[in-house]
């Protein structure tokens, strides 16, 4: 074999090498671009599962101390808002919302609305407990995985009105790496006393995001649409332009509506704070 071949063939085996190489660098390449991603995605959503069962447990915990007997006690949970690819953070805010219940158009109770949430990842996700339910926030769309206390019995031709309503104290901001732990105690438990009326009440929510006077109006609409057919006239609408959705609920022709709203308070704090 001449000089000339050997050159030849020393540099077809450099130039088959440098391509092999190539096309290894272009499947890393497109690995990276769309399945690191995606695995990330995957593994954001099955924490977000996670922590949405986290809320619900929190829910349960917090429900079981609603009674009169167990005010001062206090339930501890550990919300897990660090993913396994970024940290997470905690917040606890009060005033996002107004709830007010009007009886004849004399306001009857008016309680401000408390938000315990948390955030991972791009923050484009939001997992909370609002007003006694849970919800989920997807990029300003939220909805509600269990929804606030509110039921209507009838007994015609009477009617009856359910609600809890927490009253949640607290306010604070925590980043972490890890899972946050969080104190919730039982203050009291406001025992209402029953009203009746023959006229109408009005259920409102007014909030101070758009996108949660959305999540009530939804809560609302659902309500309408569960007690249509019930016995009772209640119709639900919505300002936008105000963040404001409402109930109304009126008896039917001959009877009474009788409210009872149970009203807890707690105080909600990171442990060690």
């Amino acid at each position: 074999m001449s000089m000339m071949e050997k050159r030849d063939s020393g540099l077809s085996i450099a130039v088959g090498f440098v391509m092999i190489l190539l096309v290894i660098a272009m499947i890393i390449g497109m690995w990276a671009v769309v399945g690191v991603p995606e695995q990330i995605r995957d593994a954001e959503e099955y924490h977000a599962i996670k922590v949405t069962n986290a809320f619900l447990d929190y829910k349960i915990a917090v429900d079981s101390q609603r009674t009169p007997e167990l005010t001062g006690s206090k339930v501890s949970m550990l919300i897990p808002a660090a993913s396994a690819y970024a940290d997470g953070a905690l917040f606890m805010e009060e005033g996002v919302g107004t709830l007010r219940v009007d009886v004849d158009g004399t306001p009857y109770s008016t309680t401000e609305i408390s938000r315990l949430y948390a955030t991972f990842g791009t923050t484009n996700t939001r997992i909370g407990y609002e007003a006694g339910g849970v919800y989920r926030n997807d990029y300003g769309h939220a909805a509600w995985v269990t929804p606030p206390s509110l039921t209507i019995e009838n007994s015609d031709p009477n009617v009856y009105v359910n609600m809890v309503v927490p009253k949640m104290q607290g306010s604070f901001a925590v980043g972490s790496s890890e899972g946050i732990p969080v104190d919730t105690g039982l203050i009291s438990v406001i025992t209402p006393v029953d009203i009746s009326t023959n006229q109408m009440i009005v259920i409102t929510y007014t909030a101070d995001e758009q996108w949660d006077a959305n999540l009530w109006n939804t809560f609302f609409s659902e309500t309408e649409l569960k007690y249509l057919n019930a016995g009772v006239d209640i119709v639900n609408d919505f300002d936008l332009s105000a963040n404001t959705t409402w109930l109304e609920i009126s008896p039917s022709a001959g009877g009474d509506i009788y409210l009872n709203v149970i009203t807890p308070a707690y105080i909600v704090d990171v442990r060690g704070s």
